[in-house]
């Protein structure tokens, strides 16, 4: 029995030891976040150099079909336009300053059927009577976004944090829809009936950017480029996306 008391003792005092609870530092800190935001999107159309012609009827019958020039589409033609979006996300960041987040949310980008995608379309030899209905009109597109991002945090103070990060954006094309006539819903579309781009439903991105933490508050800015084509056509279309995120810690 007296063998014993020692032995017990060091194992308590072995056991105590292991349980001890960590420092606060050891702990993962947890942050929930709420977001809007608003930023661009740039697409940039990659189109081979094509002459575009229609056939003409000709006058009299048995007289040689003849051709007419209605332009010409290729070379890269960006265009640049409003994109806004809100997610939820949960930002873990270790003791070594190393951090993790994963997100989700949604995002509506913007784009109008100009004269250069009217061209494209009638080059993939979509429906004229669906082209000239689109033409001039302003597109929009809804995506789900999910985000998975790691970073370090090189400078904290109780007040004020400082974040940079990258990582992989998953997006995936949902639901478009056309105004036409004065109604923001006239024509709803899936995302790969778009005459001319047909969009592709996934398309994954390469981020990065920094974020500030002011008390509660915190500020995001990042930059996404295309890793695949936004369409599902011939050529490449690349995207460069920048946004800019207010967001509410919990």
């Amino acid at each position: 029995m007296k063998k014993l008391i020692p032995a017990l003792a060091l194992l308590s005092f072995c056991a105590a030891v292991w349980l001890a609870p960590s420092s606060a530092s050891a702990v993962p800190k947890l942050d929930i976040k709420v977001a809007v935001g608003v930023g661009s999107t740039t697409l940039v159309p990659r189109v081979p150099t094509i002459d575009l012609y229609v056939e003409d009827p000709p006058p009299n019958p048995g007289d040689t079909q003849e051709m007419t020039y209605i332009g010409t589409v290729g070379g890269k033609n960006k265009s640049t336009f409003f994109n806004w979006g809100m997610q939820l996300a949960a930002r873990v960041t270790f003791d070594n300053k190393v951090f993790t987040e994963l997100a989700a949310g949604f995002s509506r980008f913007y784009f109008t059927f100009g004269e250069q995608l009217t061209l494209i379309s009638i080059a993939q030899g979509d429906d004229p009577a669906d082209v000239a209905r689109l033409t001039g009109q302003r597109v929009r597109m809804n995506q789900m976004e999910i985000p998975l991002t790691a970073g370090y945090r090189p400078y904290a103070n109780p007040y004020f944090k400082i974040f940079v990060y990258g990582g992989l954006v998953n997006t995936f094309n949902i639901r478009g829809f056309v105004e036409l006539d004065g109604r923001r819903k006239a024509l709803k579309f899936r995302p790969r009936d778009v005459p001319g781009y047909k969009i592709a439903p996934y398309l994954a991105g390469a981020r990065m950017g920094v974020q500030f933490d002011l008390g509660p508050l915190n500020f995001d800015f990042n930059y996404t480029i295309g890793m695949n084509s936004l369409t599902k056509t011939e050529f490449r279309t690349n995207t460069h996306v920048f946004k800019f995120f207010l967001g509410w810690l919990f």
